[in-house]
């Protein structure tokens, strides 16, 4: 069976799930899960809370799709990860709140557990090194990077989702990319 939404564009669902069309928002759901948890996991780096985050960015969705308007022209696909963004961004507040005064007996902060992939042997130490890597960029650095490399987003639309100018997109990815560089050899070296 065909999906009658397989070819819409993603604005045109966001009209139809403002209009109360079901379908529209079950196929909105379909089309950016998969990418959005994947975005929020790796800059949340827990897999319950980018779950809950997932599922708040689409109801989010769902509530403001009778008023969404696109911006300049904006793809829908800007806005909703605009919108992952933010609540993700959110979350990184409040786990620093939290973690301010979660301290174990040792006097040390704790640490989320790190991601555990299924890779080949010989390059689990590589991906152990970019994850480290990711977790300590600043988060600017971090999310701009996760846009551009993992969504493929443009310049344009990571500074949209960021709220920042193209040019300190494009100096935030290259500074990312030299960071997570200089902590993988040093560590490569180690």
């Amino acid at each position: 069976m065909k999906n009658i939404f397989g070819d819409n564009s993603d604005q045109d669902l966001i009209k139809a799930v403002g209009n109360g069309d079901h379908q529209a928002f079950e196929h909105i759901v379909d089309r950016y899960k998969n990418a959005l948890y994947n975005f929020v996991y790796r800059y949340l780096q827990d897999r319950s809370l980018a779950e809950e985050v997932v599922q708040e960015v689409f109801l989010r969705i769902y509530k403001a799709a009778p008023k969404y308007k696109p911006a300049n022209n904006a793809k829908a696909s800007t806005w909703i990860f605009k919108i992952a963004f933010n609540l993700s961004m959110n979350e990184l507040k409040a786990r620093r709140r939290y973690s301010r005064l979660t301290v174990d007996r040792a006097g040390e902060r704790e640490i989320p557990a790190g991601m555990q992939v299924p890779v080949f042997a010989e390059t689990r130490e590589m991906m152990e090194g970019i994850m480290s890597g990711l977790r300590l960029l600043p988060e600017n650095q971090r999310s701009a990077l996760l846009l551009r490399v993992q969504q493929g987003f443009s310049y344009r639309e990571i500074s949209e989702i960021l709220n920042a100018t193209v040019s300190s997109v494009e100096s935030l990815i290259y500074r990312a990319r030299q960071h997570l560089k200089q902590h993988v050899c040093m560590e490569h070296k180690e």
